[in-house]
């Protein structure tokens, strides 16, 4: 497999928010320079988040970002070039674009590169200083910091067979990952992840049970429920998997919980872990405090979650028990690494067959309607739509891309 030496254009082309009051457009704008600490970056592919309509171009969500913007998220893609205190990049490497930039003058901020600065003024700062304009383009400027390199011939060789698009499913378990590992997740232990059915929910069982962990997966949609089963008995042991139907109220759903526990062998129907990504309009939601208790003496909660207002959590047997409550924002640079040698090794799978990871729609930048409907309308586990900034056909036939 050979790799063109990509060149560095004095323009590119990219999906822009021109205004809050404007929908999103394709423009030209002029490439920019190297910066030092900076890398320049083709994106192959970028992820499209489900509820990207509601940040682009309307803004329900209340993200904040200035305009025009050149919105971005997680990618894959190209290097271009670097700059001299990078030297370690080499054009054409292909490399995963993480997202999340992170300060460094000691306040912890951490935003969402062209797609929320959060409610700190440093935050606000950070999204119109260097790194403004993201991956939804033919080429980023992006920190060092951010490149992570990947074994092109190992993950789209013959030994693992990937497509281009199959890396799409990256982000998601770098997402669970960052989770997990903050409770130190290990082997043999049971863990509950709810709501599981979602993009970040079903990346957290598959990621689980990599590594070596038997996992409850609760949720509403039976249907999903049975078809993330089908999968993991197909790529893990039998019997490390258990589903739970959510019942609505938090002793059905602890009377379910404490069953499917005791069937994978823990004599107290408890579970050692919770991880919990619900969505903002489940602060509500009974399973919250139920899995709480469903916990074991000295467990720990893993909260990823977006859930809006307050929540109720059972003071007295968090004290009782000494449970630890972890709140995760993403994941670290050091996890990102950790997830890219699971996959490169094999231990953990992408792919619709292993992973019962699909991608619905490959999208190039004058398509971002339909890129933003189908991303609304069939993200869910497994399931996710990219956006190609350059030469979507060749992703598809394997010509010039890589």
């Amino acid at each position: 497999m050979t790799t063109a030496i990509p060149e560095i254009p004095e323009t590119y082309r990219a999906l822009q928010i021109p205004s809050p009051s404007l929908p999103p457009r394709v423009t030209t704008l002029p490439t920019p320079p190297l910066v030092p600490g900076s890398v320049l970056v083709a994106p192959l592919i970028t992820n499209l988040v489900s509820y990207i309509s509601t940040i682009f171009p309307h803004n329900t969500r209340g993200y904040t970002y200035p305009t025009p913007l050149v919105p971005g998220a997680a990618a894959v893609g190209r290097v271009l070039a670097s700059a001299p205190d990078l030297p370690g990049f080499k054009p054409g490497q292909l490399v995963f674009l993480d997202p999340v930039l992170r300060a460094h003058d000691g306040s912890g901020v951490k935003v969402l590169h062209a797609l929320n600065g959060g409610n700190t003024e440093t935050g606000r700062a950070m999204m119109e200083g260097p790194w403004r304009n993201g991956s939804f383009g033919e080429v980023v400027r992006v920190p060092g910091e951010n490149v992570h390199l990947l074994n092109k011939g190992r993950l789209l060789g013959p030994k693992l067979g990937y497509g281009v698009e199959d890396l799409g499913y990256l982000a998601s378990l770098m997402v669970a990952y960052g989770g997990l590992r903050d409770i130190d997740v290990r082997p043999g232990e049971l863990v509950l992840v709810a709501p599981a059915t979602g993009s970040f929910g079903g990346a957290a069982v598959h990621v689980a049970l990599a590594l070596g962990a038997d996992v409850i997966a609760m949720g509403r949609n039976m249907a999903v429920l049975e078809e993330l089963e089908g999968v993991a008995g197909r790529t893990y042991p039998d019997g490390q998997l258990r589903t739970v139907r959510m019942t609505g109220s938090v002793e059905g759903d602890m009377a379910a919980l404490a069953a499917a526990a005791k069937e994978m062998g823990s004599a107290r129907g408890e579970v050692d872990a919770y991880f919990d990504i619900s969505p903002p309009n489940a602060g509500a939601s009974p399973h919250i405090k139920a899995g709480v208790m469903s916990l074991r003496q000295y467990g720990r909660v893993s909260l990823m979650g977006g859930a809006a207002g307050d929540v109720g959590f059972p003071y007295f047997t968090i004290m009782r028990k000494g449970l630890t409550l972890k709140g995760t924002f993403m994941y670290t640079p050091e996890q990102i690494d950790e997830v890219i040698k699971l996959v490169e090794t094999g231990k953990l799978k992408l792919g619709r067959e292993k992973a019962g990871a699909e991608c619905v729609g490959v999208y190039g930048l004058e398509e971002w309607e339909e890129a933003f409907r189908v991303a609304g309308e069939e993200g869910r586990m497994g399931r996710f739509a990219l956006l190609a900034p350059n030469e979507k056909e060749a992703l598809r036939t394997g010509k010039g891309a890589l």
